[in-house]
């Protein structure tokens, strides 16, 4: 008896120690592992309970989710705790310290059945019979390419009205992305024009890349808008007018770079040294007729620049392109549009004369256009003499610098400038729908016949005071030859004359200045060469 009673001591003592041992085990693996019990997931993550056989065969993981649409983002981090879990685990059992310990077994067998339960996101489906009874279940497994597949088509958890619902999204959706993508398209033409506008030097060049991207705003942002399906035969219309459009405005920078590129050559900088040399006689004639080229635009406005955005969307997807307009031009309607066709001096006066006050300061302005515009067109006859002159000079110059940019390459050799959009002042009215799909234009250009009548249309609206003050005779060209020929075309001042420098520009000076009273008759008009006219300015020489 007494040995019995020590064998049952022993065995009891036996097993309180395997016991302990365990727990020191688990305690150590756990720290290990960090986690605080073995209970840190379950094996089932949602229960469900159906009331027949059928259904519980039928029931799965669509018809969950379908029914429990809120609990897929809990199902996904589920699966990903899971997962992260599942990782720690395993890497702890491929190695750690505690494999040659005794009862590692039963550890190992422990962190298995854990595996176990991390292995997916799992639903339990029970039919219980109305007497509540357990009559069957069954096990759904998720795992996250099953989520990933809900994910990407929502459409499977969608019941007939909300996947119409659905498809109707996202076919508005896809026909937005598309309008998007071809509202892109257009906008990386426009930005490629309007950084490249300014650096158009071929004459005209700005005025195709404007008619072009007028053309893009037309026949592209109206067509996108209105296309109301995905397969419509005119996205490729719209397609193909991009693809050519935008080729043609390369074309257009292409041609300007070239001769950019000529200009930045060895080539150029040789000829232009060779003709800085030259040019020193001539210098300061040219900068004379730059200042009166200038004193135009001073006079009368410098050409600006606006937004012009055609078409605007409502989601201001198309950034506006900048175009050079004429600062005398007036957008109009269309009624005023057919009125000013039919009486355009009127017209003028009432949208760029508006105020009568400053009539006085106008109508001189207006006789001095005449006069300086006079002098520019013979001044730009003796600058092509003086080209000519240097032909000698200038070497191999490439045939598609002298064809597409003549004026420019002079200009670069310090010759003056004077373009016949400075010699032709005009004032234009236009007129765009509301659609921008009809755009109409129209110039009055500043003729000497029509600067006369202007003056005549502005002097009528004058008080009889007002006018007997500000009433003066024009500069004529008759009258400039007849005051030249008189003074046998030489400069009343130093004497010099055409008959000793055929190419010297001839004035004609008001001897008593019009801002002192001095009047256009020949009394008091005199010849000046353009030095002499130059030093004058308004003073009255002795």
């Amino acid at each position: 008896m007494i040995v019995f009673i020590a064998i049952v001591v022993a065995i009891v003592a036996f097993k309180i120690m395997r016991k302990k041992q365990y727990e020191n085990l688990e305690a150590e693996a756990l720290l290990s592992l960090g986690f605080s019990s073995w209970n840190i997931i379950s094996y089932v993550d949602e229960y469900v309970t159906v009331k027949s056989r059928q259904t519980l065969e039928k029931y799965d993981d669509i018809k969950f989710f379908k029914e429990n649409k809120e609990k897929l983002p809990r199902a996904e981090a589920m699966i990903q705790r899971k997962s992260e879990i599942s990782s720690r685990l395993t890497q702890f059992l491929q190695s750690n310290e505690l494999q040659s310990r005794p009862q590692y077994k039963k550890l190992k067998k422990q962190v298995e059945e854990v595996l176990n339960n991390a292995a997916s996101y799992r639903i339990r489906v029970s039919y219980i019979s109305s007497a509540g009874n357990n009559l069957g279940s069954k096990d759904i497994h998720v795992g996250q390419y099953r989520i990933d597949s809900f994910k990407k088509d929502p459409s499977l958890l969608m019941g007939k009205t909300e996947y119409n619902k659905f498809l109707k999204e996202q076919q508005k959706e896809a026909l937005a992305q598309k309008q998007h993508d071809f509202y892109n398209q257009v906008n990386a033409i426009i930005d490629y024009a309007n950084n490249n506008r300014d650096s158009l030097i071929i004459k005209g060049s700005q005025e195709q890349l404007d008619s072009l991207i007028g053309q893009l705003f037309d026949r592209t942002v109206n067509s996108i808008k209105k296309i109301k399906s995905l397969d419509s035969e005119e996205w490729g219309l719209i397609e193909d007018f991009i693809t050519r459009l935008k080729a043609d405005i390369e074309r257009i920078v292409a041609s300007n770079q070239r001769i950019l590129d000529y200009y930045a050559s060895p080539d150029f900088q040789k000829i232009k040294e060779t003709c800085e040399v030259l040019m020193s006689s001539q210098r300061e004639f040219n900068e004379y007729i730059n200042e009166k080229v200038h004193s135009i635009s001073e006079l009368f406005g410098t050409r600006v620049v606006r937004n012009e955005t055609v078409n605007e969307d409502e989601y201001n997807y198309i950034r506006p392109y900048k175009k050079t307009i004429t600062p005398f031009t007036a957008e109009v309607s269309a009624t005023v549009f057919a009125s000013a066709e039919n009486n355009p001096l009127d017209y003028i006066v009432k949208n760029f004369y508006p105020n009568k006050s400053a009539y006085p300061d106008q109508i001189q302005k207006l006789y001095h256009l005449v006069e300086e515009l006079q002098t520019l067109r013979e001044a730009k006859q003796i600058i092509e003499n003086y080209k000519a002159d240097y032909q000698q000079y200038l070497g191999d110059v490439p045939a598609y610098v002298m064809e597409n940019d003549e004026a420019g390459f002079y200009s670069r050799l310090g010759f003056a400038n004077i373009d016949e959009s400075v010699l032709t002042v005009e004032y234009k009215f236009a007129y765009t729908s509301g659609g921008g799909m009809a755009q109409r234009s129209f110039t009055v250009p500043m003729t000497e016949e029509t600067i006369a009548e202007l003056i005549k249309t502005l002097e009528s609206k004058l008080t009889a005071s007002a006018f007997a003050k500000e009433q003066r005779t024009m500069m004529t060209k008759k009258l400039r030859e007849a005051i030249k020929t008189r003074d046998d075309f030489t400069c009343c001042n130093c004497g010099n004359s055409t008959h000793k420098e055929p190419n010297l520009l001839l004035e004609i000076d008001h001897i008593i200045p019009v801002s002192k009273g001095g009047r256009t008759e020949e009394a008091n008009l005199q010849t000046l060469c353009w030095k002499c006219n130059r030093t004058k300015s308004n003073k009255i020489l002795a």
